[in-house]
């Protein structure tokens, strides 16, 4: 397991003019994936939602899906303890970066740790500099938070970069690869490395018997069209015998990837779900999701968009027509009237 130490950061400050970095870190756009005729999956760089990077940063703010990642992945020589992370709080957006940081950073509670994860569904060849830069400034927001000028020791790093694209890493683990070599001067050269998991490494078969939301969400990323999607969370899904993970799975096909299935894709995979678990269980977790459509509702209405919240109203309506909500139920969610519902219900047949 690759880490970035005391010593690392101390030679880094002797060798990097810190004022004259440039913004290497990746440009804010936003992105979705869309369906194309053929099925496959790309981006369309109009849109607001990137679903690859909220996958993954939605799985990763449960510190028991860190701890899974670290364990099974980096294999530590201890086990890393989920009660023993808590998510770092204290933001290290700096100036130069305008506001860019890195994905997700745990610190271990009472030890000078921290695990800094970047995701990239696409290839960066400055992700050596950049992994360089995030240590550096966790480090100098830890000094800033001693208050102290005498500080003996600093905290270790584990840098992890989680790559989802199709092709393979080419980029160098290690920022010394990214220097100019000169013999006379090899010493000096900066030797930091970071962790890479990259899902082309990983097979359907080795992801499905990790049994996590984190494997779960790798092997998601590794559909190359819908079709292979689809199959892909049936056998999620055929794989898990655990409620609370079946719960989380049909959250994820709700809320984020609505934007690349069908209608009545979801409906089936949501199906599947509810026979596993059972109809009580599956009611329970309808009324959470439909909770949590009503406060988006609201959400739209304080913001005065009265076309939108109609759309809305309509799309939840919808949904909850197809989950086989009583209409009085939608009614008394939504607000819809009467006269909506029938076109509703017409359009549907």
């Amino acid at each position: 397991m690759n880490i970035f130490t005391y010593y690392d950061y101390i030679k880094c400050i002797h060798n990097i003019n810190l004022k004259n970095v440039e913004r290497l870190a990746e440009e804010s756009e936003e992105y979705r994936l869309i369906p194309t005729k053929d099925k496959k999956l790309q981006l369309n760089e109009k849109s607001k939602d990137k679903p690859h990077d909220k996958l993954i940063k939605n799985i990763l703010k449960d510190k028991n899906e860190l701890a899974n990642l670290v364990n099974q992945f980096l294999k530590p020589r201890q086990i890393l303890k989920s009660e023993n992370l808590q998510k770092y709080t204290n933001s290290y957006i700096t100036k130069k970066y305008k506001s860019k940081e890195a994905d997700i950073v745990y610190k271990m509670k009472d030890q000078k740790m921290y695990f800094l994860i970047e995701h990239q569904s696409t290839i960066d060849y400055n992700m050596p500099y950049r992994i360089l830069n995030y240590c550096i400034d966790i480090i100098q927001e830890w000094t800033k938070e001693k208050r102290s000028k005498k500080i003996a020791k600093y905290p270790i790093i584990v840098p992890i970069v989680i790559y989802t694209g199709e092709q393979r890493w080419k980029v160098p683990l290690n920022y010394k690869e990214q220097q100019i070599k000169i013999t006379t001067y090899e010493k000096y050269r900066i030797d930091l490395a970071y962790n890479l998991i990259d899902v082309n490494n990983y097979n359907s078969l080795e992801l499905l018997s990790k049994r996590t939301m984190f494997s779960y969400a790798l092997l998601i990323e590794k559909s190359k069209d819908r079709e292979e999607l689809l199959k892909n969370i049936k056998l999620i899904i055929k794989n898990e015998k655990y409620k609370d993970i079946l719960e989380k799975l049909a959250d994820i096909i709700v809320y984020l990837l609505d934007e690349i299935l069908e209608e009545n894709e979801q409906n089936q995979l949501l199906e599947i779900i509810e026979n596993k678990i059972g109809g009580e269980n599956m009611e329970a977790l309808v009324a959470r999701i439909m909770k949590e459509e009503k406060r988006k509702m609201k959400r739209i209405e304080k913001k005065g968009e009265e076309k939108a919240t109609i759309r809305v109203k309509m799309q939840i309506s919808k949904k909850m027509l197809d989950l086989g909500q009583e209409d009085n139920f939608i009614k008394e969610v939504t607000g819809i009237t009467d006269k909506e519902l029938a076109k509703i219900k017409e359009q549907r047949n």
